[in-house]
């Protein structure tokens, strides 16, 4: 999900040829939500890759995660989509946001983030938070979606998304430069004014509450806001539990 942009005395590298040429490769990538080198590039957590391993798998490109790293993770991330939005009540609670007398606003497309942006639930105020680090999987996993990148006719597959469901635990959590090993907490992007600590292997789902204004274009009172977030935080409260027991996992939910 993240590629490396060489700026100074070099050429600026935006991914277009790159991102051509995995579409003539991989067939498929026509159907996934890849995001450019250049969007990516500005994701603070790219130390978090384990570049080493990925140059073990043949994963890099010119020394950075290229677009082969960016289509598999892409093709993983929708079969991981599909999975939790089976076994999640997510498109009920996203009904429910909107169905809502609060009046939750969601971003325009040009405001989402990469995670909002990547995301194939189809849904407009939920999306999973976590970074993909796909360089852990097995040679035979990486293979398979290769091979489906290549030859397959549809993104989510029973035989790639029982991969995910299998792997996803490994795959999601947070390894870091000194440690990749380590089990600590992670400190996420800022939320609400503050930068929330996460446990590493945790699954992360951000549930988008955008800045609202009122028909004269002036902010939501205080005593509004005030009244959405009490009631994203009695969501957070009961859908974590919720969500842990059904998955067997640590649910964490970032509500914004």
């Amino acid at each position: 999900m993240a590629v490396l942009l060489f700026l100074g005395g070099c050429p600026q590298y935006d991914g277009k040829e790159e991102g051509k040429m995995s579409q003539e490769r991989y067939k498929l990538a026509e159907k996934l939500k890849i995001p450019e080198a250049a969007a990516v590039s500005e994701n603070f957590y790219i130390y978090c890759y384990n570049h080493e391993l990925c140059k073990e798998k043949g994963l890099l490109e010119e020394g950075r995660l290229g677009s082969r790293y960016l289509c598999m993770q892409a093709l993983y991330r929708a079969n991981l989509d599909a999975f939790l939005l089976e076994k999640l009540d997510l498109r009920a609670l996203e009904d429910e946001l909107k169905n809502s007398d609060l009046k939750f606003t969601c971003r325009q497309p040009e405001n989402r983030n990469l995670y909002e942006r990547e995301s194939t639930m189809g849904l407009e105020y939920i999306y999973l938070r976590n970074n993909l680090y796909i360089e852990y999987l097995e040679e035979e996993q990486l293979k398979l979606l290769e091979t489906q990148l290549t030859t397959g006719m549809t993104a989510v597959t029973n035989e790639v998304k029982e991969m995910t469901r299998a792997t996803y635990r490994e795959i999601i959590r947070v390894r870091t430069p000194v440690d990749w090993e380590g089990q600590d907490r992670f400190l996420y992007s800022e939320v609400r004014g503050s930068r929330p600590k996460i446990p590493n292997q945790a699954l992360v789902l951000g549930i988008v509450n955008a800045i609202e204004y009122d028909s004269n274009g002036n902010l939501l009172s205080e005593e509004r806001m005030r009244e959405k977030c009490e009631y994203l935080d009695q969501v957070k409260a009961e859908k974590e539990k919720e969500y842990s027991g059904i998955l067997g996992v640590e649910v964490y939910i970032l509500p914004e």
